[in-house]
């Protein structure tokens, strides 16, 4: 069981090193944004998917489907693979208007360009910090209401925005599949679901923790690149992540058609 975790742990962070995939581009998007719960909350649902993918691989569909309602049951099991079709491709529509967004923030950022270089930026942060000098009190009474339910929902459309990103790669799911067949001709796990249930929670820590450390240390050295270096990476990220979701589309399209 403990062999399960570790191993699990070690394969999680290992196999989410690479830069390889939408959901790295997005985690550094929101890295240089200055934003690493989101970054982080997009790398814990890519890690959840991985855990989903390793439940199944142990036999976890039968598990899930025994608590559905039959009929429930036997709409999934008829429209599988139209309903696969459309998450994967649900998925893609994401990654490529996410990448379309970060594209016309280049736009966002050359504006900031000029007026920081105006003299306008400048004024307009002393005018904040002025404004949340008189009201310091106040947003403290409202600190642990306000920003909590408006942090809490962006986290979560961050973790259910790795998770989708997960979704488009009609790969992954087969990839896992077989790590779990390796794992087990080489004794290194059992065949029991506890093992497996020990071995998807290693994953999801592992790849948690290894987006963990990338969001912080590109949060760490956001403030070291100029803007026009951060607007060249936001226009060049957009771009790779729209090739990469209309990729997607063809490859998905080719698979289930």
């Amino acid at each position: 069981m403990i062999t399960g975790l570790v191993v699990g742990l070690l394969i999680g962070f290992i196999f989410s090193m690479p830069p390889l995939g939408p959901t790295y581009f997005l985690i550094i998007d929101r890295g240089l944004k200055k934003e690493p719960s989101k970054a982080v909350a997009i790398g814990v649902g890519a890690g959840f998917m991985d855990m989903v993918y390793i439940l199944f691989a142990y036999g976890g569909v039968s598990v899930i489907a025994s608590f559905l309602p039959e009929s429930a049951d036997n709409f999934f099991r008829e429209n599988e693979v139209t309903l696969k079709l459309y998450l994967a491709i649900a998925g893609c529509i994401i990654i490529i208007l996410y990448g379309l967004k970060i594209i016309r923030s280049k736009r966002k950022i050359n504006d900031l360009n000029k007026e920081s270089e105006s003299g306008d930026f400048r004024k307009k942060i002393e005018e904040v910090e002025s404004s949340l000098k008189r009201t310091e009190e106040g947003i403290d009474k409202l600190f642990h209401l306000k920003p909590h339910s408006e942090t809490g929902s962006g986290i979560g459309l961050s973790f259910f925005t790795g998770v989708f990103s997960c979704l488009t790669s009609p790969t992954l799911a087969a990839s896992w599949f077989a790590t779990v067949s390796y794992l087990k001709s080489y004794g290194l796990i059992n065949s029991s679901y506890l093992s497996g249930l020990m071995l998807s929670v290693g994953v999801l820590i592992g790849t948690s923790v290894w987006f963990y450390l990338l969001t912080k240390l590109i949060f760490k050295h956001t403030d070291r690149i100029n803007p026009d270096i951060l607007r060249k990476m936001n226009f060049t990220m957009g771009i790779f992540l729209v090739l990469i979701g209309i990729a997607l589309v063809i490859k998905i399209s080719i698979s289930y058609l």
